[in-house]
């Protein structure tokens, strides 16, 4: 109890200093939400891939983000799911106006996915999707589900955040990832020239054969070799 007694002083003392009533409202609310559902058994919904969900992310350090935003859900293992933060644009932050746009911004390294209001409908203005801030986090912080909140996960939206965040959180595979890949375009063009090559000189060969009388037992094996890939 002493303990208990020392945080809520602690907490108190730095509401107290705290000038933002804003932030202090919602650290209120945080703690609200998770007396309220502390208890509460995890509950049996069906959540999928490309959800987008109102989520109570609780109090954190700065930059790590905190309180009651949305999500986009790139996962789901037993009860707990992995989400990628969702926050409004602000075009006074330069990492938010360099952030990443497969049309407009393709080559940006930003840590931001920009999501277009005019694109998606569950989105009233432009938001950024926090690349690297991945989450795992209980069902029971979810909140509520985004009106027509879904990005489709064979959408190329969705392909693109998702190797986004593979190329960040597990840079060196991806990079092993995408030398093979290179590797294999490269042996597929090799053996594509190698075919025609040898198409080419199969059909200059029947050409030539054709000038010689074969009896047609000879001939038949012939062709047939001829047209063995």
């Amino acid at each position: 109890m002493k303990k208990y007694i020392k945080s809520l002083t602690a907490l108190n003392t730095l509401t107290l200093n705290n000038p933002n009533q804003d932030e202090i409202n919602r650290y209120a609310e945080s703690d609200l939400f998770w007396a309220a559902n502390k208890n509460k058994p995890i509950p049996n919904r069906q959540v999928r891939k490309g959800n987008i969900y109102q989520f109570e992310f609780g109090k954190n350090y700065i930059p790590e983000m905190s309180y009651e935003h949305r999500g986009l859900v790139i996962g789901v293992s037993g009860k707990l799911l992995y989400v990628l933060p969702i926050c409004s644009y602000n075009n006074r932050i330069d990492a938010h106006r360099n952030a990443y746009h497969p049309k407009d911004n393709p080559e940006s390294k930003s840590n931001f996915f920009l999501l277009k209001g005019e694109d998606f409908p569950f989105l009233s203005h432009d938001s950024v999707l926090k690349l690297n801030d991945l989450r795992s986090v209980s069902f029971l912080r979810i909140k509520y589900k985004q009106d027509n909140g879904y990005i489709d996960p064979h959408s190329e939206t969705y392909q693109a955040i998702e190797w986004l965040v593979f190329t960040k959180y597990f840079f060196n595979y991806s990079y092993a990832y995408h030398k093979l890949q290179e590797e294999n375009q490269a042996l597929n063009a090799k053996l594509s020239q190698c075919q025609e090559t040898l198409t080419h000189q199969r059909e200059t060969l029947r050409d030539k054969l054709s000038a010689y009388e074969f009896d047609p037992e000879s001939w038949a094996y012939i062709k047939h070799i001829l047209d063995t890939e």
